[in-house]
């Protein structure tokens, strides 16, 4: 217990000793604090990151490059390999060589003339030379240029081996490089082995393939999988084998190792070839040696401006921080005077709204907005409230008062009775029927049945004015009939379709009345095969077309389902002169609709 009392007097007096400072005191102090742990945090973050991300960004760049070095020298062996089947599939030479007849010096002159047109100037090539079985050699370039002759050795694995080989690096006479591309000649067609082929493509090529990579801040290199270097920028280690103790040996294992020569640093990277290359004879790695300073120079040189600029920062934000110390106080009693009127003078006396210069007074110009948009709302529901009752009304208007003329009905009904007058029986009787199904007890909804059956009570009366001049089919699914729909909804589009499309049409029509359902919308469909006309299916720009001003109006029930059901429901109307016209009828389906 007393531990927990002196802690309240601790916290009593930490809080009494800010509450001597003044209020902009205690702002400068906070802003100070906040800054001095912002700053820290920041530099300690930013050197972690250095440190991590971005040094393991660096790697994966130099993996990068090594990688779209690696699939150019793929790209370069398979041009070798496809320039080896084309000498493989020419006829020419084969006949050429086989062909005692000829004189060796012009079989030789002829078979360069063929080599030439299939390297077609390729500038990896230096030379080709096929070695026969009988030791015949026949060169691409003349017998004057002078190249290394390949060693016994590769000659021997070229004969053994069913796969390409690549032999030792060989130069010419003034000391150009190239690896050498063997392989066993064999007759494409028979199978008829002839000797071997060999042909010597320009280390220079490789070179300058992956020279621009690291230019400036290290260099890169191939040396094959016995550490034989292939490639290199300096030319004199060229065909060399590196030994373990060498500076910038490759090592046997792909990846990353820190190295060091002459007191400097360096980070060499070894990157293997894709196996698919060792179907070629072609087991080589890619070798960079970056300098160490210069990969990592750009993250030490980031470390001394970030120092650099928080120290600036830090000076710059105190001085800001004295100056909205004062700006922040004066907006809040601002602020706390103006809200105090609110309760006594009301929202409509604070006129003096400005446009938002800081957080203050943009809270205040969004709390005298919320207030307009919850008026603007309840403006908007009170006229959409107003709207669907004139609506209601005047739909209830249109119904002439159905109590009496009912009543009045039945009693013609009867009096045609007595009479033996069926026709007129029936057609008063439907008429009856029609106007009991309007009034249903003062619902606005009712079962799909008894909405076709007011249909068919309103089709009765017509056809007795219009004998035989249409018939009404209805397609509705019964397991739709027991839905409940907003009322007199069908009745005024098959109307509509027999005052325009059957009145004038010549002969005999035809209206169908179709429904059927989806997982949200209940649809009906009213199609005639009247005169038609020409207009556009959005029911809302075709006010002046006098379809719509016919009857119930079609406007009407478009409003109606709409103000109902939402603005996405209502009628799409289409029309072809001299074909008919389809209102399609579309209406949310919602959970207790089902009577």
């Amino acid at each position: 217990m007393p531990n927990i009392i002196n802690n309240q007097d601790h916290g009593y007096k930490s809080s009494s000793i800010m509450r001597k400072l003044k209020i902009r005191t205690r702002i400068v102090f906070v802003i100070v604090a906040g800054l001095t742990l912002h700053l820290t945090l920041m530099l300690g973050v930013f050197n972690i990151y250095a440190h991590t991300y971005l040094k393991n960004n660096l790697y994966n760049h130099i993996g990068n490059i090594q990688k779209e070095i690696g699939l150019s020298l793929e790209l370069i062996v398979d041009d070798i390999q496809m320039l080896s089947l084309r000498l493989l599939v020419s006829t020419d030479i084969y006949r050429t060589i086989g062909d005692l007849s000829i004189p060796e010096e012009e079989k030789k002159a002829h078979i360069r003339s063929l080599m030439e047109g299939i390297v077609a100037k390729n500038e990896l090539i230096g030379d080709i030379v096929v070695i026969t079985n009988e030791g015949t050699r026949y060169r691409y370039v003349a017998d004057t240029e002078i190249f290394e002759d390949p060693d016994d050795l590769l000659i021997s694995n070229v004969k053994q081996s069913i796969l390409p080989v690549v032999g030792k690096v060989k130069h010419d006479a003034s000391g150009k490089a190239y690896v050498v591309f063997g392989q066993k000649y064999r007759n494409f067609y028979t199978g008829q082995n002839i000797g071997i082929l060999l042909i010597y493509v320009k280390e220079s090529s490789l070179f300058n393939l992956y020279k621009p990579a690291f230019e400036g801040i290290g260099y890169s290199y191939i040396a094959s999988v016995n550490n034989e270097v292939i490639s290199h920028p300096d030319k004199r280690i060229v065909g060399n084998t590196l030994l373990e103790s060498d500076s910038f040996h490759p090592g046997d294992t792909a990846g990353y190792r820190n190295v060091s020569s002459d007191r400097l640093n360096y980070v060499l990277s070894t990157y293997p070839l894709s196996d698919r290359l060792n179907r070629f004879g072609v087991d080589w790695k890619l070798i960079s040696v970056v300098s160490r300073p210069h990969l990592f120079g750009a993250i030490d040189e980031g470390n001394r401006n970030a120092l650099f600029f928080a120290l600036l920062t830090f000076i710059g934000l105190l001085v800001l921080s004295f100056y909205l110390a004062a700006k922040i106080t004066e907006p809040v009693f601002n602020l706390t005077k103006k809200l105090g009127t609110i309760g006594k003078s009301g929202l409509k006396l604070m006129i003096d709204r400005k446009n938002p210069s800081d957080e203050i007074s943009e809270l205040e110009n969004s709390y005298y907005a919320m207030i307009d948009r919850i008026n603007n709302l309840i403006n908007e529901n009170n006229e959409e409230k107003e709207k669907q009752r004139v609506m209601e009304l005047t739909a209830l208007q249109s119904q002439i008062n159905p109590h009496f003329l009912y009543n009045t009905l039945d009693a013609i009904t009867w009096t045609a009775r007595l009479k033996k007058q069926p026709e007129i029986e029936r057609m008063i009787s439907a008429l009856a029927t029609f106007f009991r199904i309007s009034l249903h007890k003062g619902d606005k909804h009712i079962a799909v049945e008894e909405e076709i059956r007011l249909v068919q009570s309103f089709v009765t009366v017509e056809l007795m004015r219009f004998p035989d001049k249409f018939d009404v089919t209805y397609d509705i699914p019964e397991p739709l009939r027991k839905i409940r729909i907003l009322k007199l909804i069908l009745q005024p589009l098959v109307e509509n379709a027999i005052k325009h499309g059957m009145s004038e049409k010549q002969g005999k029509g035809l209206i169908e009345v179709k429904s059927w359902e989806n997982e949200a919308y209940l649809f009906f469909e009213i199609k005639d095969d009247g005169v038609g006309f020409r207009s556009k299916s959005d029911v809302q720009n075709t006010g002046k077309n006098v379809l719509f001003q016919s009857g119930y109006g079609l406007r009407n029930v478009d409003e109606r389902i709409k103000l109902e059901y939402g603005a996405e429901c209502g009628l799409t109307i289409t029309s072809e002169p001299g074909k008919g016209t389809t209102v399609l009828v579309r209406i949310r389906l919602n959970n207790g609709q089902i009577s």
